[in-house]
């Protein structure tokens, strides 16, 4: 065969074979499509169920003096947020809250459709009328002392208060259940004790029962609103019925959570800590607290008279050591201006942290500057006095009992014999008010530091240790300082203050902690604990 026949050839086979597969796929059945398969839609719960360690006082938070978001902030919504950060007003109950620059006003725009529970308007003449209740009633009137007058412009739908001073601890109020409208009007009707179990308000839900003992149970309101802006859902909520169960036992809260018969709980104890972490089933969320714990001393008292004795103590306390022997349930801090707490100034933290460092050394040298020698057994010696005294503690609080045997084997390093006394909560603050006591684990717990250290710091205040003319100007300014800087700027003067008489010492703020079941999302928790529930769902589990 020739080349030239070779090349036809192989050309009409080629072209045989082309022709046989284009027949072939024009006859071949057609590719069919593969359906992805549909994922499954969740299914939400309608019933949340929440545990806290404590039984209500009531649901009136104009009656009550300890409020708890998950009930009172419920029932009724507070008018202002200062946001997850703490660092913002933000309109919640109302449509919009504008404050003078001068701090001497402060605005707040109402919505035209917004209503109370039992259906009655909330309008700027309704809410200034729940104020004028709460100056009446509550056991904390004086918050809104700064207020001399309120007026309703209702063309503008506004209601502004007109302050005295500029009172930036309102804010703090403002943005809690206590700040919140409850109806009036309801209130006379049905008179303060059945208004205290069944308080009419605008918030999310309404009461069902009280049972003494056991729980409240809340049914959605389903004509909620509200005007956060960091949250998605500002509507009626995702769940139809939430109940909260009064469980004080510590274990008792944990397993009922393991189990699955609770959504959430609140104050769990820090010994529990690592098993809910490690448990598949369970999120654990941490904020810290807006408090601060620090050690107090009777500097009247021979052994803590002199100012280098004092000193010495302070640089003896080891935070960090402190910490990892409760487990990193605390934060150091060294200014009377928690981290979590408004006005913090972190140069002032970082400064004093600097300043007053954990320093055996130097402790040990002041010590015997002030004349005070180890005796046979190591304890200081003085004139024949011996260097111990007692230190009294919260008996009801984990961490301080843990943290107690801490302090004792810190101060036994430089000679000092602490005896722990461990004493009920409430006997602490009667002990500080009758000058009964010698060395004292103490706490504040408040958002704003203008509401809890003039009475712990001010010669007027009725704890304070000392009369201290300059502590006091800087206190009377810091009050009424509307600007937040130069306010933090103030509270850190106030703490470096402090800090030159050594006669409360800044120990930490508590690192506390939420947990939820994992079925449980769209849970908001602010910096300082306060929880939102605008966008909380818990999925069904097949359980």
């Amino acid at each position: 065969m020739s080349y030239l026949k070779n090349r036809y050839w192989i050309a009409a086979v080629a072209l045989l074979v082309a022709s046989v597969m284009v027949v072939a796929a024009g006859c071949a059945p057609p590719e069919e499509e593969v359906e992805e398969p549909e994922e499954p839609e969740v299914e939400y719960r309608d019933e949340f169920t929440a545990a806290i360690p404590s039984e209500i006082q009531g649901t009136d938070p104009q009656q009550v003096t300890t409020i708890y978001g998950l009930v009172d902030g419920m029932l009724t919504t507070a008018p202002m947020s200062l946001g997850l950060d703490n660092d913002e007003i933000l309109p919640y109950g109302v449509a919009d809250v504008e404050v003078a620059e001068d701090g001497l006003s402060i605005v707040f725009t109402f919505d035209e459709d917004r209503y109370f529970s039992n259906d009655v308007p909330l309008t700027p003449e309704a809410y200034k009328r729940s104020v004028e209740r709460y100056r009446e009633l509550s056991p904390y009137a004086f918050d809104f002392d700064p207020v001399e007058d309120m007026t309703v412009d209702e063309e503008a739908n506004t209601l502004t208060m007109h302050l005295s001073e500029p009172g930036p601890g309102m804010f703090v109020v403002l943005a809690s259940a206590y700040g919140a409208p409850v109806e009036v009007e309801a209130a006379a009707e049905m008179g303060e004790d059945e208004f205290n179990r069944d308080t009419i308000g605008c918030g999310p839900f309404t009461m069902q029962e009280w049972v003494d003992g056991s729980h409240v149970t809340m049914t959605r309101n389903d004509d909620y609103t509200d005007n956060l802006p960091f949250v998605e859902n500002n509507e009626a909520f995702h769940f139809q019925e939430m109940t909260v169960r009064f469980i004080p036992e510590g274990f008792t809260r944990v397993s009922e959570l393991r189990a699955g018969n609770v959504d959430m709980i609140t104050g769990v104890p820090s010994e529990y800590l690592e098993t809910l972490e490690e448990d598949p089933e369970v999120d654990v969320h941490a904020y810290l607290n807006s408090n601060v714990r620090h050690i107090q001393m009777d500097y009247k008292m021979d052994l803590f008279d002199d100012p280098k004795v004092r000193e010495a103590i302070a640089l003896a306390l080891d935070r960090e050591h402190i910490q990892r022997g409760v487990d990193e349930v605390i934060e150091p801090v060294f200014s009377i201006v928690g981290p979590a707490m408004l006005r913090h100034s972190p140069d002032t933290e970082e400064q004093l942290a600097e300043q007053y460092a954990h320093d055996l050394e130097t402790a040990q040298d002041l010590l015997a500057e002030a004349g005070w020698e180890p005796g046979d057994d190591g304890i200081l010696t003085k004139d024949g006095q011996r260097f111990e005294f007692e230190l009294a503690i919260n008996g009801d609080n984990p961490i301080d009992t843990t943290a107690a045997p801490l302090f004792q084997s810190q101060l036994e390093a430089i000679g000092m014999d602490a005896q722990i006394r461990e004493r009920d909560g409430r006997y602490l603050r009667e002990m500080i008010e009758e000058d009964d006591f010698e060395m004292i684990l103490r706490n504040w717990s408040w958002l704003d530091p203008g509401g809890v250290w003039p009475a712990g710091l001010h010669s007027e205040g009725a704890l304070a240790p000392w009369s201290h003319p300059e502590i006091d100007e800087l206190l009377d300014a810091v009050v009424v300082e509307a600007d937040d800087e130069l306010g933090a700027q103030i509270w850190g003067e106030i703490s470096e203050k402090v800090w030159e008489h050594n006669v409360i010492i800044p120990m930490w703020s508590d690192r506390l902690f939420v947990a939820t079941r994992h079925n449980v999302e769209g849970l908001h928790i602010s910096v300082s604990g306060a929880l939102y529930l605008n966008d909380l769902r818990i999925q069904e589990t097949g359980d």
